[in-house]
């Protein structure tokens, strides 16, 4: 699928991710130094974009004020939600913090009104993130990994997909960065999952939510249990 150099680099990148965050996390329970290591996973994804070839680099098409991506459900692993939840406790003013906590907990409320319409019924109950704001990112230093990788040749594209959610986005992404982007992203995860960390898949707005009304969510996480409850996974309405 790809050429023979661009191989080689995302399994080096893969690689030496996964050889790096196993260092920075083994054997970690605290949280300064768990949360270094994540920053250096988070710093590595960009480093990857950014050492792209700029050709590559081109064809994309995202820009700021875009947003169409920020409309979609974005399913993460409990590591994002508490470096998400970090940044926003550390540079948000307390309206901030409770306008973000009243919107997340509105995404509660529609991802168990997804739930309850039955099995893969999430994607139907499209709702901007609780985080946008003018189109943009307020947590850009601080976004998830699925944020990070994604990116498309066509703005166009994308907008079309949140009016019609069967339009094909995997036409438009550009499959070169993407394998770079993804070689970290993943051995990042892999990394986190060998060291016992909570694996598990939820939705985004509602973790992040648990995240920054229950302070015990974290120490959960440092303990390698299941940080959030059922209701917040992703898949929690589906068999």
């Amino acid at each position: 699928m790809f050429s023979p150099a661009i191989e080689k680099q995302r399994q080096q990148l893969y690689a030496h991710t996964v050889a790096q965050m196993e260092q920075r996390l083994h054997g970690v329970t605290e949280a300064a130094p768990a949360f270094a290591a994540l920053r250096w996973g988070m710093d590595a994804i960009d480093r990857a974009y950014e050492t792209t070839p700029a050709k590559i680099r081109a064809q994309v098409a995202c820009r700021a004020g875009c947003g169409h991506c920020c409309q979609v459900a974005v399913d993460v692993q409990a590591h994002e939600v508490f470096f998400a939840a970090q940044f926003i406790q550390v540079n948000f003013s307390p309206d901030a913090l409770a306008e973000v906590i009243a919107k997340t907990a509105a995404r509660r409320s529609t991802l168990a009104a997804a739930a309850g319409a039955g099995v893969g019924q999430r994607d139907r109950f499209m709702q901007a993130c609780a985080l946008l704001r003018d189109g943009s990112c307020s947590i850009y230093t601080g976004r998830p990994e699925a944020c990070r990788v994604h990116h498309a040749s066509d703005a166009s594209v994308c907008a079309a997909h949140i009016a019609d959610a069967s339009v094909d986005l995997t036409k438009v992404y550009v499959p070169p960065l993407r394998a770079r982007l993804f070689a970290v992203m993943l051995g990042m995860d892999e990394a986190i999952e060998a060291e016992g960390f909570d694996d598990r898949a939820y939705d985004f707005g509602a973790a992040l939510h648990e995240a920054l009304t229950n302070s015990l969510c974290l120490a959960l996480w440092l303990r390698r249990k299941p940080a959030f409850p059922d209701s917040c996974l992703s898949d929690s309405g589906e068999e």
